[in-house]
């Protein structure tokens, strides 16, 4: 029944509702950034020679992301229909990134000292681990591709270790667009608005009653998640939430911790974010 629900929905189109006028995301790149997300937990062995489905198969892949003492794994290519150029880094698969998740210890933000905050201690380490690589090839492929823009993907895990990602390229004069689904929150509350301040065009989406962007939790540990939530409500419909009250209770917010669920984690705009889902044969 929970897969017949959804196959329905993909069929549709998605529906957009605003219930707080913000700057417009881009429909293509959120769809896009699903595919690609989904296509992630392939695995480093298997990026090379995969297949992208759906709305991304004219995606191209250039190189691979990967550090050995976290496990953290993604690819970067190319969209030639959007001029655009992808980060995607995959979610939790390993114990290596189970123990990273949990690593919910904040340590200062070196990065931007200036932000005078503090960030997860695991995503953080997860994306410094793939940071230099990442800038290597994205200015590489920004000499070849001129005129493209850089977006970073992810879901769970690599969504919130991609946001961390995108603010490494920003450090280093690289403006990044952010597309991530089923993010756990990143830092605390000055991060949430510092990250904010540097990434414009910042879109997390979160489904109906995820988990996972519940956490860490903001009572008793100090985390908050950056402005830009689309919520996906239980019927498939999009509502782009506040810009100004980041954590906004007519959003994923409206439910606590202890009303969520992990299936709603698996599926984002209709699709079940997976490799066997978003790549052919």
């Amino acid at each position: 029944m929970f897969n017949t629900f959804f196959k329905l929905l993909s069929v549709g189109a998605l529906m957009v509702s605003a219930l707080t006028n913000t700057n417009a995301y881009s429909q293509t790149q959120l769809t896009n950034g699903v595919w690609l997300s989904g296509a992630a937990y392939c695995g480093k062995d298997k990026y090379p020679t995969m297949k992208l489905a759906g709305p991304a198969a004219g995606f191209v892949y250039k190189s691979t992301i990967y550090d050995p003492k976290t496990d953290l794994q993604g690819f970067i290519g190319l969209m030639g229909s959007t001029k655009s150029i992808h980060v995607v880094l995959r979610g939790s698969s390993s114990t290596m990134n189970w123990l990273d998740d949990f690593e919910v210890r904040q340590v200062p933000y070196n990065t931007w000292p200036e932000c005078n905050c503090k960030v997860h201690n695991g995503f953080y380490k997860s994306a410094l681990g793939v940071a230099n690589s990442t800038i290597s090839t994205v200015k590489s492929l920004l000499k070849l591709n001129p005129g493209y823009d850089v977006y970073v993907n992810g879901h769970s895990y690599g969504a919130s270790s991609g946001h961390l990602i995108a603010m490494e390229l920003v450090h280093v004069g690289i403006q990044a667009h952010v597309y991530n689904y089923g993010q756990p929150r990143a830092g605390d509350k000055v991060f949430a608005a510092f990250s904010n301040s540097k990434l414009p065009d910042y879109w997390r989406t979160t489904h109906n009653k995820d988990m996972v962007p519940h956490t860490p939790p903001i009572d008793g540990f100090g985390y908050y998640h950056s402005c830009g939530e689309i919520f996906e409500d239980g019927t498939g419909v999009l509502h782009t939430c506040s810009s100004t009250v980041c954590e906004d209770p007519k959003c994923a917010d409206q439910y606590a911790l202890y009303q969520t669920n992990t299936d709603d984690h698996s599926y984002y705009l209709a699709h079940r974010v997976s490799c066997e889902a978003s790549t052919s044969a």
